[in-house]
């Protein structure tokens, strides 16, 4: 494992996938069936918000003059670009995970500290963006479906789909705003910190993946979560006119 935390973070993924998957095993076919319905919603919304997530972080990148992220083929909308295989399935079944963190060269930035901080924004910002369309998708369903007479399930499938744009942007919104390394907050944090604690801040980073973990298995994470999920879905659904 070489000492390095990330593989240690990504050892621990695969244990709790492995227990997701057998618990599902063990239920029987009843709850396994109900399980593949939902990874058919499910998989096409984290495909999308995890691809558009670390998409934005490369544009934004490019855009404010560094062309790593492009040179590295990581401007782009293909989802295999972006996915790292455990942070995928983790999100999958638990909520949270990670895609391959971007790479960015900070020395091409005119400013690179609020450069910095603008390209870690961007990958969240997106995903509240996706779940503002989502809140969308649930106002074209609740407006049309009843009017064309489509078929239960399919309605059931669609709104399905919808709810999940909304939920599922706004948990990788939310984990991704954690002030831990490595994830985007981290950055977003340390651009407002004082020089003299920025470098003390940054001292932490070899043991984020493990302070994440110590709050998950502690249910700190989904405290923190659930109320700025619950905030910004009820926001979306009354913008839309939902509530």
């Amino acid at each position: 494992m070489g000492g390095n935390p990330l593989n240690k973070l990504y050892l621990i993924g695969g244990i709790i996938v492995a227990l997701f998957l057998l618990s599902y095993a063990m239920a029987g076919p009843g709850r396994l069936v109900a399980s593949l319905i939902s990874s058919a919603v499910t998989i096409p919304v984290v495909l999308i918000a995890l691809t558009v997530h670390e998409w934005a972080h490369a544009a934004m990148a490019v855009f404010l003059g560094d062309p790593t992220p492009e040179r590295m083929g990581r401007l782009s909308l293909n989802p295999f670009r972006h996915l790292e295989l455990f942070g995928t399935l983790m999100l999958l079944f638990t909520n949270f995970g990670w895609a391959k963190p971007v790479p960015v060269d900070p020395s091409n930035f005119r400013i690179p500290g609020r450069a910095m901080m603008a390209v870690s924004l961007a990958g969240p910002g997106s995903n509240v963006l996706l779940a503002f369309c989502g809140g969308g998708l649930m106002w074209l369903g609740a407006r049309f479906i009843p009017a064309l007479g489509i078929h239960p399930i399919a309605g059931e499938l669609y709104l399905a789909f919808a709810v999940s744009m909304v939920i599922i942007n706004l948990s990788l919104a939310c984990f991704n705003l954690i002030p831990l390394p490595p994830l985007d907050g981290s950055k977003v944090l340390a651009y407002f910190l004082p020089p003299r604690y920025r470098v003390q801040y940054r001292a932490i980073e070899e043991i984020g993946p493990f302070l994440l973990i110590m709050m998950l298995a502690f249910g700190l994470v989904s405290r923190i979560m659930s109320p700025m999920i619950s905030f910004g879905y009820n926001a979306i659904l009354d913008v839309w006119g939902l509530v």
